[in-house]
């Protein structure tokens, strides 16, 4: 599951994909009843090599509610979104952020809908790391998580 690495000087492109459970959601809403800016979900759910393999490591997250929706796209809010995927030891990481959509008063985007991320970084084994994470949810509130990966 780890990244390769290219010789010393060069930049390597990797991809890694796991499957990760339904999250737990634990909301908090702050402001103005119902959604306002300040809004958040916490999660946290494990991660696998296979749908339905071994736990390999979790993902430990949070979306905070930065703009509702407008009367001209009233399907669309827009959450910061940071996310903390945990490997091995928990010294292997790879930290993601994003801004996408959500539907207004869903804790989740609609499922079969792609959505990219920012790789940020990583530790351990992710040391170095760049690139972009594919999210895609599935219907039964599972994810797969694609990561397009460059370490330098």
């Amino acid at each position: 599951m780890l990244l390769a690495v290219g010789a010393c000087g060069e930049s390597k492109t990797s991809s890694l994909t796991v499957y990760q459970d339904a999250p737990t959601l634990n909301p908090v809403d702050v402001g103005a009843p119902k959604n306002s800016p300040g809004d958040a979900y916490y999660f946290f759910a494990d991660v696998r090599e296979e749908p339905g393999g071994s736990v390999t490591g979790q993902v430990y997250g949070t979306k905070t509610m930065v703009k509702p929706a407008e009367p001209d796209d009233p399907d669309a809010e827009q959450r910061a979104t940071s996310l903390y995927f945990v490997f091995g030891d928990s010294q292997d990481q790879i930290v993601v952020a994003g801004v996408p959509d959500y539907p207004p008063n869903d804790a989740q985007f609609a499922a079969g809908q792609p959505v990219l991320r920012a790789v940020l970084g990583g530790t351990g084994e992710y040391n170095g790391v760049t690139g972009q994470l594919t999210s895609t949810r599935n219907t039964d509130g599972t994810y797969k998580q694609e990561f397009s990966l460059t370490k330098l």
